[in-house]
């Protein structure tokens, strides 16, 4: 598949104007919430069952996906690693927190683990975490990978800061049984430059894993969390005007 960068800026225009709420007569509105901008990709001519083409991965972006001075993150800590959580007001659990969290119903342990986007370990942690959460965090894509799969694991509150600091920008790419990956590449009140960026990171980011590169992209859309669809194709943006 053709992708240009002309394409992917018209895609984004396209989908921030289809997240308006337009009604014949009155101006358009938009929502009272920042939406989110999802990106779809769907892959072809790709043999999942063969692990060098699947991806289980955490990427940086240029630019903050996220919005707030802090990422959704549970950090699993000790010691001066734990006491640098609390100061920096993130959500935390010690090594009794953890044993006792064992105790618990599996439907506690299941809304524990969906209510983070990420969690964040300290190395010597791992073990118990591996033990007590790995069940429920696997399947969702969240158990903490160590670089360069991903940022998760930690080993001092040095470290910590800069995990934050990344985690505004990162996303997860997981591209295991289905041929389709969905993220998250920012927000609808970002400069739509910024946008592009992102969305080039991650389209690149994709065809470079791929054996024939852009060839193996089938389609590709955008939407807000409200809005309608945009197939970022040539065809379809004939049409829109924006």
């Amino acid at each position: 598949m053709k992708v240009d960068d002309k394409l992917l800026k018209k895609s984004i225009s396209a989908a921030i104007e289809f997240s308006s709420i337009k009604k014949d007569g009155f101006k358009d509105k938009n929502r009272k919430f920042d939406e989110s901008i999802d990106f779809v990709i769907n892959l072809k001519d790709i043999n999942l069952s063969d692990p060098k083409q699947r991806i289980d991965k955490e990427i940086i972006l240029p630019n903050d996906v996220i919005l707030l001075n802090r990422p959704n993150v549970c950090v699993i800590a000790s010691d001066e690693v734990l006491m640098e959580a609390k100061n920096l007001g993130l959500d935390t659990i010690d090594s009794d927190g953890l044993i006792q969290m064992n105790s618990e119903e599996k439907k506690d342990k299941k809304k524990f683990v969906k209510k983070y986007d990420f969690f964040i370990v300290e190395d010597k942690m791992m073990p118990n975490v591996a033990r007590y959460l790995a069940r429920f965090l696997g399947p969702l894509g969240k158990m903490p990978k160590p670089f360069p799969s991903g940022y998760g694991i930690i080993s001092n509150p040095e470290d910590l800061k800069i995990t934050i600091e990344r985690y505004l920008k990162v996303i997860r790419i997981q591209l295991k049984k289905q041929p389709t990956v969905q993220v998250k590449i920012g927000k609808r009140s970002m400069e739509q430059e910024k946008l592009f960026e992102n969305l080039k990171t991650v389209v690149d980011y994709i065809a470079d894993q791929m054996p024939h590169k852009y060839n193996n992209i089938k389609s590709m859309y955008l939407k807000t969390t409200m809005g309608r669809p945009v197939k970022i194709d040539e065809q379809f943006l004939k049409g829109v005007k924006v």
